[in-house]
């Protein structure tokens, strides 16, 4: 099972990581905001290798590729986005999560060539459908996996639900709980959703193997 991971990077010699298997590093955002070729990524923000943990704890063995797309701060041009999706899609990997998104409409003309292409492969892209209570793309668009979060679910446990006239899934917002950690005091939301959703349908999908 290969998933290609966009987020802030990976901390590949964290414990949580090292322990569950090993992380690909293929590119990483330069100082100039473009995606360029790496050995290794900073995880500055610790939200990529929070991501990457949850996956690999809930699919141990899956083959993780990890593009950054955010440095310093949680915010990058959605061009960059883009073409990570696109530079994910060249890899050929099974499941794409993309724990982010805008609400800003005009996107959805450009998302449609990479979803497309996804759709043709056979690849599940994995992104929160919604943001501040407002659509989000991709995850609001057809041919994307739309996650929201339910607080009241287990990690492994999400739940695919009718919404309106399609069904979207519900996952927990928790990542991996750290040791000494209070569950409140460590990183939590619907991109951490979309992780757990990621890590649950690659376990199914390699059961199924």
């Amino acid at each position: 099972m290969r998933v290609v991971l966009i987020d802030s990077g990976v901390n590949a010699s964290h414990p949580h990581i090292r322990e569950l298997g090993e992380v690909h590093t293929p590119l990483a955002v330069d100082a100039e905001g473009a995606l360029s070729l790496c050995e290794e990524q900073e995880d500055t923000l610790g939200h990529g290798t929070a991501a990457a943990a949850a996956i690999l704890d809930l699919a141990p063995g899956t083959e993780l590729h990890s593009i950054q797309v955010f440095r310093d701060h949680p915010v990058c041009p959605f061009e960059v986005v883009i073409e990570a999706l696109e530079r994910a899609l060249d890899l050929e990997p099974e499941l794409v999560n993309l724990s982010l998104g805008t609400t800003r409409r005009e996107w959805r003309g450009e998302l449609e060539g990479p979803i497309a292409r996804a759709k043709s492969a056979g690849v599940e892209i994995i992104s929160p459908a919604a943001h501040g209570g407002l659509p989000s793309l991709p995850g609001s668009l057809p041919g994307v996996t739309g996650v929201l979060m339910d607080a009241g679910l287990d990690r492994g446990a999400p739940e695919l639900r009718p919404s309106g006239s399609t069904e979207l899934w519900y996952a927990s917002p928790h990542p991996r709980d750290l040791p000494n950690l209070p569950r409140t005091a460590n990183l939590a939301g619907v991109s951490m959703a979309a992780a757990n959703l990621t890590g649950f349908l690659a376990s199914r999908t390699t059961a199924r193997v």
